[in-house]
Order: structure tokens, then C-alpha cells, then sequence
């Protein structure tokens, strides 16, 4: 039997690959190095030999970039994937590279029920658009359209790097640091892994002249303990994330749903503020209304990326 090799290079240290049937969704993924071109190279060569050499009849790739002229481009990695060079490792014709964003919204219609959880909002409208907010180690947007046969249709967007928005004197300060060091200040600045142990280390910097570094995981364990700093953090993060949801509802008119997927968001999930999170989503003025009917999704579901994929060969 022909199978389907699926890859995930959303996360720089490491890439998923698994082998499916047509259309199945994984089981499991196994983890391989990805740090350079020679090492996805290598991985993949060792995973096909360590799975008996299977009849492919196909792959597809989800990677975290844009494609310019044949090949794909990927800044958290310092390389690009060249299609024809994947298709003759392969030796394979159909090969598809799809952003990681993208392949998660893709994802969204093969979830069993047990993997999304409604954090807030109303019944929604069946055959309105729907849209996907994926923070990691940046910060992605994708669309999610009916057809008139109730098909879906994805449609890749930057909106992590729109304009970000401030609404109270501490999110000023924020900004204005931020501003200071990159100039244009997006959204993926304060809602990302990154962005996280940004807003802790400028708090701790304006409060007490601290000049430690941390990374996100950092931040989330001293949240856990009580820390005060980091939980302030982790509330301006989850603030920003419920005004993008809630922006890209608004300028998508996405009265379908939102969902919320990612490494970023499964990591700060359990210390987010849902009814707080829900106050600013609605916060809207006289769409206030409109809002509070837009039901907003929590994904709890592994190999997001990869069950994605595998809707293009259904």
C-alpha cells in the first residue's frame, strides 16, 4: 500500500514526520534534528530507512514561511526547501509545502469534539467564515471560507504583523520600548513565545531596574508561583491576544467562530483569565452585541500541523 509522508517544520529545533494512508489522520509523529538543510536532508532519509523503505505516493510539508520561486522560505531556520530537490529526494511528483498557519486552519474540520474547548461567545452562524489565530514563536492568521457545497476554503494571511493597538497607559509603556528597539511595533511582538519574555522584561525593568533575561517558560513558571510581575505579564499578552481575536473577527467578519491554536497559547492556557479575555474580545462599543454572538475556541489537539495536511489528500 502507497503512503503519504507528512512533515512539520513549524518548531526550529525540531521537525515531525509520520507516514499515513491517504487521508488517515496520524497516530503518532516521531521528532527529528532540522537545523540545517543537510540535517533535514538526513532525517529524512534515516526515518523512510527506519520505516522499511515505504512506496510514497506522495508528501506534504507544513514550514513556517512564504514560497518564492519554487522553493520555501523559512526565517526560523536560515534555509528554504527547493520543491524539485524534495521531489527527487522522494522520489515523488505530488509534493505540497503549505505555511504552518495555514495547516492548522486546515485542520480545524477534522477535530473530534474532545479537542476544542469554547472558552467564550455564542452559537455562531453555520456557513459564516471562521478564522484561525496560531501563536507560537510568532504569531499567525488564517481565514477559514465555506463554498457553496460547504467545502472549505483557507486563506493564508500576515495579521501578526499588523499594527499593534494600545489601549491603557501600561500597555503604552510597553509600546513605547518596543517601539525603541524595532521600530515598528507589531502584534507578534507581545503575543508570541518571544513576546512574552519581552513584556516581563519590560516591567521588571520600568518597576525595578532589573536587567535579567528570560525566556517564555520562564515567565510562565514564575506565573505559576505568584509572582506578580510575570502574572501582569502573562495578562497584557493574554489582553493582546483576545484584541486580535476579536479584530479579526471584526474585519473578517468571522461570525462562525474564532479558534485559538499553538505552542505559545497551549503554554500560557492555563493561567489566562477567560472571562477577562472574553471582556476584552466583546469590548467593541455598539458591536458589542455582534461580538458576544462569536463563539471563541480553545484547540487541544497534538499534531495540529499534520492532521491538516492530511485533508489535502482526502
Amino acid at each position: 500500500m502507497t503512503s503519504v509522508l507528512l512533515s512539520d517544520l513549524s518548531n526550529s529545533a525540531h521537525m515531525k514526520l509520520a507516514l499515513v494512508t491517504p487521508g488517515a489522520r496520524p497516530s503518532e509523529a516521531t521528532l527529528y534534528p532540522c537545523k540545517s538543510i543537510e540535517e533535514f536532508n538526513a532525517s529524512i532519509i534515516d526515518f523512510l530507512e527506519a520505516n522499511n523503505q515505504p512506496e510514497l505516493m506522495a508528501a506534504a510539508v507544513s514550514a513556517c514561511g512564504w514560497e518564492v520561486d519554487g522553493g520555501f522560505s523559512m526565517p526560523n531556520h536560515g534555509y528554504r526547501i527547493d520543491r524539485q530537490h524534495l521531489r527527487d529526494l522522494l522520489n515523488i511528483q505530488r509534493l505540497h509545502v503549505v505555511n504552518d498557519c495555514v495547516c492548522k486552519a486546515m485542520a480545524v474540520d477534522r477535530l473530534f469534539s474532545s479537542e476544542l474547548v469554547k472558552v467564550c461567545g455564542g452559537e455562531g452562524e453555520d456557513g459564516q467564515a471562521r478564522a484561525l489565530v496560531g501563536a507560537g514563536r510568532g504569531l499567525g492568521l488564517a481565514g477559514i471560507i465555506l463554498d457553496d457545497l460547504g467545502h472549505p476554503t483557507v486563506l493564508p494571511c500576515e495579521g501578526g504583523h499588523a499594527d499593534l493597538a494600545i489601549t491603557s497607559p501600561r500597555e503604552a509603556v510597553l509600546f513605547e520600548r518596543l517601539e525603541r528597539k524595532y521600530g515598528h511595533v507589531s502584534r507578534e511582538r507581545v503575543v508570541s513565545m518571544q513576546g512574552l519574555a519581552e513584556i516581563y522584561e519590560i516591567l521588571a525593568h520600568t518597576d525595578e531596574g532589573g536587567t535579567r533575561r528570560v525566556n517564555a517558560a520562564e515567565v510562565v513558571a514564575l506565573a505559576h508561583t505568584g509572582d506578580a510581575l510575570a502574572m501582569e505579564a502573562v495578562s497584557l499578552s493574554q489582553g493582546f491576544l483576545a484584541a486580535m481575536a476579536s479584530d479579526t473577527a471584526l474585519m473578517l467578519g468571522a461570525r462562525g467562530g474564532i479558534y485559538l491554536a499553538g505552542e505559545y497559547i497551549e503554554l500560557i492556557s492555563d493561567l489566562i483569565d477567560w472571562p477577562a479575555f472574553e471582556a476584552r474580545f466583546n469590548d467593541k462599543g455598539r458591536l458589542r452585541g455582534y461580538m458576544q454572538d462569536i463563539p471563541v475556541y480553545l484547540i487541544r489537539a497534538r499534531d495540529l500541523e499534520l492532521i491538516g495536511l492530511t485533508t489535502l489528500f482526502s
